[in-house]
């Protein structure tokens, strides 16, 4: 019984590693990834809407809603849009609003904070959209540029359609995919789990009808 066991746990490892390694020599995360990562249309719009990708319970955004935010406020100064509005709230007990990091850091920056907006009840892209079309299709607002990561790109588009908007996407372009054999990128780990995420997003948003 003991060397059967045995037997299985060195087939169960042997089966891990090399799907570890096939992950980590080979770009099967960024062939995933490329449906969720739609084209950018930067088109003129009548709001700019950043969803945030977390912040820290001091108040400082992550490294996903720094780039974001910077690259949002990119295209508000470029004059595509006369508002932008930073939307993301709290996600969990053990994170700040990430549109209000969002906001601080633009203005630490030196961003004036005419135009900024921020949105800091929603906690998922599903109420990111909500909670933005309550602020801003009162005021008429049915064209946006949508700023997120490119692999959250197609998740987010088609929940804010629902929400009643015209999107634009605006994915943020320093993010790029890597397409070479054989070369080790422990990276690909991350990105592998961050696909599997969207598709299962996008799974369980189409389930619920917020698609």
């Amino acid at each position: 019984m003991i060397k059967k066991i045995g037997r299985w746990v060195t087939v169960i490892f042997t089966m891990i590693g090399l799907f570890s390694a096939v992950i980590v020599t080979t770009p099967i995360s960024e062939y995933l990834a490329q449906p969720l990562r739609l084209e950018a249309q930067l088109k003129s719009a009548e709001a700019i809407v950043v969803l945030g990708g977390g912040a820290f319970k001091d108040g400082l955004p992550s490294v996903s809603s720094l780039t974001r935010a910077v690259y949002g406020f990119a295209l508000f100064r470029a004059g595509y849009a006369p508002r932008l509005l930073l939307s993301g709230g709290q996600v969990s007990a053990e994170s700040g609003l990430e549109g209000l990091a969002m906001k601080k850091l633009l203005q630490d920056i030196g961003a004036s904070p005419r135009g900024l907006e921020t949105e800091d009840r929603s906690t998922r892209t599903h109420s990111n959209a909500n909670e933005s079309a309550r602020i801003l299709q009162p005021q008429g607002v049915r064209h946006i540029l949508l700023v997120t990561h490119p692999n959250h790109m197609l998740r987010a588009r088609w929940t804010f359609e629902k929400a009643g908007f015209t999107v634009y996407p605006a994915p943020v372009p320093w993010d790029r995919l890597a397409t070479i054999w054989g070369r080790p990128s422990l990276g690909r780990f991350q990105l592998f789990h961050n696909v599997l995420y969207e598709y299962a997003g996008l799974v369980l948003y189409w389930g619920k009808g917020w698609l």
